[in-house]
C-alpha cells in the first residue's frame, strides 16, 4: 500500500483539535483528507468525524453561501459572475468607451482588463488611485462595476469582501485556529480575511519557513519548528542539452525506482507543464509503455497521473462536434473540413466516400471553403461511390440554420446547435470509452454555463454565439479520472506541500528561477510596486524562488534539480537557487528507452527494380507526357505515380498558385489569339485599338477567374492582377511583332494519340502555321525554361519533343515562350535560323548538329523511356539528384532515406 502524499503527522493534533485547515488548491486539500483517512484506518477507526479541510476558494464560497442565507449585505440579489459572462461585460465596456484609442480591439483586451481588474481587488488597491496614472482604466472599471449593479452580479473578489464583512460584524462565529497550508503568498484580501475568521492563524511551514506574509504573523522558527523527517535529505543537480533529452532522462529515472519499490512515491515537477503536456505524457507513456502506439494496442489510461488537463476543445470527441457546428460559418478552413472527415464522431462510418470527398476537396487547393462547396463535393463523392448518409443530414442542418434570426439568445442557439448534432449522428455509432464518456459528461455542463449568459439579457448573432461557445469549451480543462499512481507528474503550484520519496524538479535554469518581473501593462508600475503586486518587483520574485527552492529540497530523501542548456532562442544556465548542490554523474541514471529498442523484426530482402509489366488490355494509364518526365528522373515514382496511382494533391497557398498565374496568363493569351487570328491583323492595328483589345480580354479573363474564386478576386487585387497582365500581354505582343509571318490554327490542342505502344493524351499551349505550311510548336512559361531539359538519353521535359514526334504535319520550330516580369524571350530550337527570335537550330556544346538528328536523338530516348516503363522498369534511382527534393511526398513508398541509412 503507498504511502500518503501528504505527511499527515504535521497536522494530526490540529485537526484533532477542530482546527481549520486552509490549503492553497483542490488537490492539497484532498490528499490531506486522504492522509486523514488512512490514518484513522490504520488507527482501526472505521468512522471519524469529517475534518475541516478545504481549499481557500472552496472555503470563501461556502462562507458566501452563508452570508447568502444571512442576508448579509444583499447577498441574496447577487450572482457570482462566471468567467465568460465577466469577459462579454468587459468587451462591452471596451467597446462602449469613446475615448479608447483608435484600432484597440475589445475582444483582445477584455481578458487583460479581467486580470487587472482581479489585481486590484485582491492586492486591494483603490480605484481613486487609478485616475491620475490609469485614466483608461479607470474609466473601465468604474463602467465595469456600473454593468455589475445593473445584472446584480458580483465578481469573486466582491464574494472574499462580503465573507470578510460577515465576521468583522460578528454575523459567524471565529474559528478557533486556523492553519494555511502549501501558501507561497496570499493577496492582502484574503490574509484579512482569514485573519478576521480566526482567533489564532498560524502558516503550516514544515517545508518553508521564514517567509514573512502581509497581514499575517510572521513565522517564528523557533516558536513553530519544524516537524523533523525520519530520513535526510539528498539534493543533486544536472544538466542536459534539450528539453526532451531532460524529460527522457526523468522518466527513465522514475521507472526505476516504481520498479525497485511498488509502494514509493515519485514525483516529477515541470513549472512549464502546461506548456509541454503533450510531450511529457508521449516522453512516459514511450518509456513505460514502448508499445502503446501500435495499432493494435486499445487506448488505457497513463499508468502515471500529470495534474494539468487539457482544454475539453482539445480532446477529439469535443474537437469533432465543434468541427460540425463551424460548418454553420460560411467559411472554413480545408483543414478543418479534412479532420472532420476523417472523425468517427459523426454519420456513418463507411470511409470510401469520405476519402472519395477529401481527395475532391484537397484537389481544389483552396485554404478555406464554402459550406455549401463542402456539401456539394461530399455529395458528388457519394455518387460516385454508390452511397448516400452524409450529405443529406449536412442539407437538413443547412435548412434549420436558414429558419434562425439574425440575432437569437445563447439558449436558442443552443437548442439549434443540439438539434443539428443530433442529425449528423455525433457522437457516432460505437459506445463511447471511458475517458471519452467523462468528456461527454463534462460537455453537459459546458451547455449548462453557455445557457447561463442569457442572464445578460443579450442577443447575439451565429458568429457571435459560435465564439462563445468555442471559448467556453477552450477555458473548461479536461482531466480524465485515474487510479492513484506511485508516479506523479506535478506542475510547480500542485506540488506545495506534498510529500515524496524520490522527487525530480524540472527547468531550474536562470531564465525561469527566480521569474523576471512582468508588470501589468494597464495598472501603473509605481502602483503595483507599492501594493507588491505579482511579477512588479524583482526582489519579491527572488524572494518567493528561494522559497519554494528551499520547499522542495525538503519535500523528499532524494532530489533531482535539472535544466536543459538549449532552447530555440537561447542558451541557458543553472540558477544560481541550485549552484551550490553537487552535481548527479549521468553515468549515474538509467538509459531511456528508445522506439530502436523495442523487439526487431527479420525484413526479407527483396528486389524491386522491375514491377509487374505493363497490360494495356487490363490496365488503364493515365498521365501523357508525364509518364516519360517522372520516368527519366527516377523510374519507381513513373511507376508509383502512374501505375499505383500515388499523387499529391496540390498545395493550397495564400493568393494565387503559380500554376494558377500561368493559367490566367495563358486565359488571356488564347483569347487574344482568338481575336487577332494571326501576325497581320497584329501589325495592322494601332497602339490604342490593341491596347483596347489587351484591357477587354484581362477583363473578361478576370471576371471569370472572379466567379471561381470570389474569395480570392476582391477588387483591390483584381485590379493588381489587371495591371500586371496588361503590362505582360502588352510586352510580349512586341516580341510577336518582329516574327515572321504566321497564323495561330490551334489554342491549347488536345490530341488523343500514341507513341511507342503507350496511348497518351497530350496537349500543347498554341500551334503557329507558318507561310509555307509547317508548324511551329508553342509552350508558354511563366518561370525559367531551357533547352537542356530536351537533351540526353532521359529529357526531363518532354512534352514539345513528343508532340513534334507525333505531329502530323510538317514541325519547323519547337519553343517555350517564357513571359514574366523579368524575361520575355522565345527559348527553342528551330530547323532554319530566322523562324524565330533568339531560337536557332541546335549546333552548340552537346546538343546535335542539326534538326534532323535533334529528331532522331527524340526518338530514341523516348522510345527508351516508354519501353522501360512497359517493361515496368522501376529502381529507386534519381537520375538526377536535384530532381529529388521536388519529389519528397513519395518517399514513405519509395523509401530512398532508408536506403541511404543502409548504405
Amino acid at each position: 500500500m503507498m504511502r500518503p502524499l501528504f505527511d499527515i503527522a504535521t497536522l494530526k493534533d490540529d485537526i484533532e483539535a477542530g482546527a481549520l485547515i486552509l490549503t492553497s488548491n483542490n488537490r492539497l486539500a484532498t490528499k490531506i483528507r486522504q492522509a486523514w483517512g488512512q490514518h484513522q484506518q490504520t488507527a482501526g477507526q472505521t468512522s471519524w468525524p469529517q475534518p475541516s479541510i478545504h481549499a481557500i476558494e472552496h472555503w470563501i464560497d461556502e462562507n458566501w453561501q452563508r452570508c447568502c442565507d444571512a442576508g448579509i449585505e444583499h447577498t441574496a440579489l447577487c450572482t457570482i459572475i462566471t468567467p465568460q459572462v465577466e469577459q462579454i461585460l468587459w468587451e462591452q465596456v471596451i467597446e462602449e468607451d469613446r475615448e479608447k484609442p483608435d484600432h484597440l480591439l475589445p475582444m483582445s483586451f477584455a481578458g487583460l482588463a479581467r486580470n487587472s481588474y482581479a489585481i486590484t481587488q485582491r492586492w486591494q488597491i483603490p480605484i481613486t488611485r487609478l485616475q491620475q496614472d490609469a485614466p483608461l482604466f479607470w474609466r473601465w472599471t468604474n463602467a465595469f462595476q456600473s454593468k455589475l449593479k445593473q445584472h446584480h452580479l458580483a465578481t469573486s473578489a466582491d464574494r472574499a469582501v462580503t465573507v470578510l464583512k460577515g465576521y468583522t460584524t460578528g454575523a459567524f462565529p471565529l474559528e478557533s485556529k486556523t492553519l494555511m497550508v502549501g501558501f507561497d503568498s496570499v493577496p492582502p484580501l484574503y490574509q484579512a480575511l482569514i485573519t478576521a475568521a480566526s482567533k489564532t492563524t498560524e502558516l503550516h511551514c514544515i517545508e518553508r519557513h521564514g517567509i514573512e506574509r502581509h497581514g499575517i504573523e510572521k513565522y517564528d522558527a523557533e516558536k513553530y519548528s519544524p516537524t523533523t523527517l525520519k530520513h535526510e535529505h539528498q539534493a543533486q543537480q544536472i544538466t542536459f542539452h534539450d528539453e526532451q533529452q531532460e524529460i527522457m532522462a526523468a522518466a527513465a529515472w522514475a521507472e526505476t525506482h516504481q520498479q525497485a519499490d511498488s509502494t514509493c512515491r515519485i514525483g516529477i515537477v515541470i513549472p512549464e507543464l502546461a506548456r509541454m503536456r503533450h510531450q511529457v505524457e508521449r516522453i512516459f507513456r514511450q518509456q513505460f509503455e514502448p508499445d502503446y502506439q501500435l495499432p493494435n494496442q486499445a487506448r488505457s489510461a497513463t499508468p502515471f497521473n500529470i495534474s494539468a488537463g487539457i482544454p475539453l476543445s482539445d480532446t477529439p470527441l469535443i474537437t469533432s462536434l465543434l468541427l460540425l457546428l463551424s460548418l454553420n460559418r460560411h467559411q472554413v478552413p480545408l483543414d478543418e473540413l479534412c479532420r472532420l472527415l476523417n472523425s468517427p464522431f459523426w454519420g456513418d462510418g463507411k470511409l470510401p466516400h469520405r476519402s472519395i470527398a477529401e481527395k475532391r476537396l484537397r484537389k481544389l487547393a483552396k485554404r478555406t471553403l464554402n459550406s455549401s462547396e463542402f456539401r456539394y463535393q461530399l455529395h458528388l463523392a457519394e455518387e460516385s461511390a454508390s452511397t448516400t448518409g452524409l450529405s443529406v443530414p449536412l442539407e437538413q442542418v443547412e435548412s434549420l440554420r436558414r429558419k434562425m434570426p439574425n440575432k437569437a439568445h445563447f439558449s436558442q442557439w443552443m437548442t439549434l446547435f443540439q438539434q443539428q448534432l443530433d442529425i449528423l449522428g455525433w457522437p457516432g455509432e460505437r459506445a463511447l470509452d471511458s475517458i471519452e464518456y467523462q468528456q461527454h459528461q463534462q460537455w453537459q455542463r459546458v451547455i449548462e454555463q453557455y445557457q447561463s449568459l442569457d442572464n445578460l439579457g443579450l442577443e447575439a448573432t451565429l458568429s457571435v454565439a459560435l465564439r462563445q461557445l468555442q471559448q467556453l469549451a477552450n477555458q473548461a480543462i479536461f482531466q480524465a479520472e485515474t487510479e492513484d499512481t506511485p508516479i506523479q507528474i506535478l506542475g510547480l503550484l500542485e506540488s506545495a506541500g506534498l510529500r515524496f520519496d524520490h522527487l525530480w524538479v524540472m527547468g531550474m535554469d536562470d531564465a525561469h528561477w527566480p521569474q523576471t518581473i512582468a508588470p501589468n501593462p494597464l495598472l501603473p508600475l509605481a502602483l503595483q510596486r507599492e501594493y507588491e503586486t505579482p511579477r512588479s518587483l524583482p526582489e519579491r520574485e527572488l524572494h518567493l524562488a528561494k522559497a519554494q527552492v528551499a520547499g522542495l529540497k525538503q519535500a523528499a530523501s532524494q532530489v533531482v534539480f535539472s535544466f536543459s542548456e538549449f532552447d530555440a532562442n537561447r542558451i541557458r544556465q543553472a540558477s544560481n537557487l541550485i549552484a551550490d548542490l553537487p552535481t548527479l554523474n549521468p553515468d549515474h541514471l538509467p538509459t531511456p528507452k528508445q522506439i530502436e529498442s523495442l523487439p526487431a523484426i527479420a525484413l526479407e530482402q527483396v528486389p524491386c527494380g522491375y514491377g509487374p509489366s505493363l497490360d494495356l488490355n487490363n490496365e488503364t494509364v493515365r498521365g501523357g507526357s508525364s509518364i516519360f518526365r517522372d520516368q527519366a528522373t527516377c523510374p519507381f515514382n513513373a511507376f508509383a505515380r502512374h501505375r499505383l496511382g500515388a499523387i499529391q494533391p496540390p498545395e493550397p497557398v495564400l493568393g494565387l498558385s503559380n500554376m494558377d498565374r500561368g493559367s490566367l496568363l495563358h486565359d488571356c493569351l488564347e483569347r487574344l489569339w482568338q481575336q487577332l487570328g494571326d501576325q497581320q491583323r497584329l501589325l495592322s492595328s494601332s497602339t490604342d485599338a490593341l491596347s483596347q483589345r489587351v484591357a477587354e480580354v484581362v477583363t473578361g479573363a478576370l471576371q471569370r477567374w472572379q466567379k471561381r474564386r470570389p474569395d480570392l478576386f476582391g477588387p483591390q487585387f483584381t485590379a493588381i492582377e489587371k495591371q500586371r497582365l496588361t503590362a505582360l500581354l502588352e510586352q510580349w505582343l512586341e516580341v510577336e511583332k518582329i516574327r515572321p509571318s504566321f497564323s495561330v490554327v490551334a489554342f491549347e490542342e488536345s490530341v488523343q494519340t500514341e507513341f511507342s505502344g503507350l496511348p497518351l493524351r497530350l496537349i500543347i499551349d498554341r500551334i503557329d502555321k507558318l507561310d509555307d505550311g509547317r508548324h511551329v510548336i508553342i509552350d508558354y512559361k511563366t518561370g525559367k525554361a531551357t533547352t537542356n531539359s530536351w537533351l540526353g538519353d532521359r529529357p526531363e521535359q518532354p512534352q514539345l519533343p513528343l508532340y513534334v514526334l507525333c505531329s502530323d504535319a510538317p514541325v519547323a520550330a519547337a519553343t517555350f515562350a517564357v513571359i514574366n516580369v523579368a524575361q520575355q524571350q522565345f527559348v527553342g530550337f528551330s530547323e532554319a535560323a530566322g523562324l524565330l527570335p533568339d531560337v536557332q537550330p541546335p549546333s552548340r556544346k552537346n546538343e546535335p548538329e542539326n534538326w534532323e538528328e535533334l529528331l532522331s536523338q527524340w526518338q530514341l530516348s523516348l522510345t527508351k523511356l516508354a519501353d522501360e516503363f512497359k517493361q515496368a522498369y522501376a529502381p529507386v534511382r534519381f537520375y538526377k539528384p536535384s530532381a529529388r527534393q521536388y519529389q519528397q511526398e513519395l518517399e514513405p513508398l519509395n523509401r530512398i532515406a532508408e536506403m541511404t541509412t543502409a548504405k
